[in-house]
């Protein structure tokens, strides 16, 4: 960011103030190095201004990326006309100010061919004067707010790519989105914040003062200016809060003060102005849209600016159809995401079924042979043990088909009391459970019961009927172990596939595991126990959050 130095009046003083150049690229023709200098003080503090003293170089100068040409009064009008032609060719749109005495007809004619033009008419004499510069600065005033206050065309184009982009280019087009915007609006950051678990996470980030990927810090809603409005009703949050464009009609014969905009908004301004959040980022305007999908509160897009700033009904429109555009993008790479799960999943479980009931449905067939054969009926229970075994996978296949990733709501759990009715759940002959120091978590009762069952069961298959089966608290969660013959280094990446067995079972088990593991945004690792045998260690806890920690009773 470019500052500059910029003296305000203060009663009977005047202070010095810091005040951020803005992003708008002024030209100025004239042959008067008096007139030159004077437009020079007046507006280069504030724009980024470029003096030249012939017609040849101002347009030498619209093949550059310029803003606004202001054409000075000692010009012919041939030169006059030769210059807003060269701004009828420019590809950019150009603000064109030219000051004269009198003005030609053919002049006029040419300044209303242009977009946005004015003409300043001057008394005829040596120079501009300084009321004649401050008129100038009006009219550039004027011109910059309107080219930061409208970006239709920008959102459009932004429409477009979103629409279009491939799933590995989302996060690109989204961010390209966002600098777009961001130097349309002469902003200083634009960031997405995805909304999730009760945290603000800064997904996506444009700031005009990284030259690489910009980057920022999880926040608490609560932290967040404006949140309880975003989130309950769905509108638009702005500092400033007023509204410039409001228009209304007054009654005949109204006797009252309708007040002033800023009249109306000085007690949420001033809230506004003094909040935390724009405090700590040197902020004097923000404009934030909610991110909604299907009635729900996904994220929030932001516009930040260190300058003070209008945000007129338009725009605040606009930037809301850019939010919609990018919630759209999310909702839509998010169900792509789920679906491609779904897909990896169906396919794995197309692999088990095709493989592993294959093998009790070989026994199941070869002993139905046999007993025919021999009319002997001893192999009776063989066929009965098959045929369970079957059950059980297509009880295990059905978990992970209809549950998978799911998630009912959240609710404090007593481990200690899940833990033991799992157990009772569960076959588990002469085994013995041990549990100590177990505290509650943040989750889904149903879903934990299941995935300590199936670690329950993968124990006693594998370490004997006589295991001793420990559940232990935490620092960030619990673990479940046993003394048995433990999971060797090898194995340890791959017992979370489906299908994988080291012994007689599904091999479904401890995909379950892993699957209510995930639901829950915890994560688990396989680890040797004290005792040589199996260690899952489950880690419900993270930097951001304390919630889903394994936390005294």
């Amino acid at each position: 960011m470019n500052y500059e130095s910029q003296r305000e009046s203060h009663g009977g003083g005047s202070v010095e103030t810091r005040c951020p150049r803005r992003r708008f690229h002024v030209v100025y023709l004239g042959t008067r190095e008096t007139d030159r200098e004077r437009v020079s003080e007046e507006l280069e503090p504030i724009y980024e201004l470029r003096t030249v003293d012939s017609a040849s170089a101002a347009r030498d100068a619209l093949d550059e990326e310029i803003d606004c040409l202001i054409v000075g009064p000692e010009l012919t009008d041939e030169e006059t006309i030769d210059v807003i032609e060269g701004v009828r060719g420019s590809t950019t749109d150009v603000s064109v100010v030219a000051i004269a005495p009198s003005a030609d007809s053919a002049v006029l004619r040419a300044l209303l061919e242009v977009d946005t033009a004015e003409l300043v008419d001057v008394p005829d004499e040596e120079g501009i004067s300084d009321h004649d510069v401050e008129r100038l600065r009006t009219y550039v005033d004027e011109y910059y707010h309107r080219s930061i206050s409208d970006i239709r065309e920008t959102v459009f184009d932004i429409s477009r790519s979103l629409m279009g982009a491939a799933p590995d280019e989302t996060d690109i087009e989204i961010e390209w989105g966002l600098r777009l915007v961001g130097e349309r609006l002469d902003a200083d950051r634009c960031l997405v914040f995805e909304y999730a678990d009760d945290v603000l996470d800064p997904t996506h980030v444009w700031d005009r003062r990284s030259t690489s990927s910009a980057e920022a810090d999880p926040i608490s809603p609560s932290a967040f200016p404006g949140f309880d409005t975003l989130s309950k009703s769905f509108d638009p949050y702005a500092v400033p809060a007023e509204v410039d464009d409001l228009e209304f009609d007054v009654p005949d014969g109204f006797l009252g003060d309708l007040g002033t905009s800023a009249d109306r908004n000085d007690t949420v301004a001033a809230d506004a102005d003094s909040h935390r959040y724009l405090a700590e980022r040197t902020l004097e305007s923000l404009l934030a849209v909610p991110i909604v999908v299907d009635w729900e509160l996904i994220g929030i897009l932001v516009v930040e600016q260190e300058a003070r700033r209008p945000w007129p009904r338009l725009l605040r429109q606009q930037i809301q159809t850019f939010g919609e555009l990018v919630g759209y993008t999310l909702d839509r790479e998010r169900r792509r995401r789920e679906l491609a799960r779904q897909n990896e999943r169906l396919e794995r479980f197309v692999s088990v079924v095709s493989h592993d009931l294959r093998n009790p449905l070989n026994v199941l067939s070869g002993y139905i042979e046999l007993i025919e054969e021999t009319g002997d009926p001893e192999h009776i229970e063989d066929v009965s043990m098959a045929a369970d075994r079957m059950e059980t996978m297509i009880e295990d296949l059905l978990t992970l088909a209809r549950q998978g990733e799911n998630l009912e709501k959240r609710q404090p759990v007593d481990l200690e009391d899940v833990a033991r009715r799992a157990w009772n759940a569960v076959d588990t002959a002469d085994a013995r459970l041990v549990t100590r120091e177990l505290g509650t978590v943040d989750g889904d009762p149903g879903r934990l019961q299941q995935a300590f069952e199936n670690l329950f069961r993968n124990a006693i298959e594998h370490a004997g009927a006589r295991v001793t089966v420990t559940v232990v608290g935490t620092e960030d969660g619990f673990v479940v172990e046993d003394d048995g013959p433990g999971i060797p280094v090898e194995q340890r990446n791959r017992i979370f596939r489906e299908g994988y067995t080291g012994g007689d079972g599904t091999g479904l088990g401890l995909s379950i595991v892993a699957t209510v593991v995930d639901a829950h945004g915890w994560s688990i690792s396989v680890e040797e126990s004290d005792d040589g045998g199996a260690r899952f260690a489950f880690t419900t806890a993270d930097d951001s959050s304390s919630r889903g920690c394994a936390r005294p009773s």
